[in-house]
């Protein structure tokens, strides 16, 4: 399936680069992102139709799904206290709005604490397998 996804968007966007006509190449563009949106479609229901399934197996499984829930919310809580509430301003130009750099800031404050997370599980992981050995 990823092979299949992978030479359709690889025809798309040569499609896209062959023609120097940018509107000829807006209709390549459109049709990369809306497969990109099909894809999330499809990935998004699986991993509900998953989490739910999962959810009706094993109880433990509710716990820890709920812990990781509420740990994620005080991130994301983290985060928006983080960010600027302030518009985003290009050239003496409002570009975003306060609440829309609010939302933008959020997102990558997000990002950041979930990269710095997995970069000490990791190391973590890395370290007490190394003195495990």
């Amino acid at each position: 399936m990823v092979v299949i996804v992978g030479i359709i968007a690889f025809a798309l966007y040569y499609l896209m680069l062959k023609n120097v006509d940018a509107k000829e190449a807006n209709t390549y563009i459109d049709s990369m992102i809306n497969l990109t949106k099909i894809l999330f479609y499809i990935a998004a229901i699986a991993t509900v139709i998953g989490f739910i399934l999962d959810i009706f197996e094993s109880k433990k499984s509710l716990l820890y799904t709920l812990a990781a829930f509420a740990v994620f919310g005080i991130i994301v809580l983290l985060a928006y206290m983080k960010a600027s509430h302030e518009p985003y301003h290009l050239n003496e130009n409002v570009v975003y709005s306060a609440s829309t750099s609010t939302w933008v800031d959020t997102g990558l404050w997000t990002f950041y604490y979930l990269v710095i997370i997995a970069l000490i599980s990791m190391l973590f992981t890395w370290v007490s397998d190394f003195f495990r050995s």
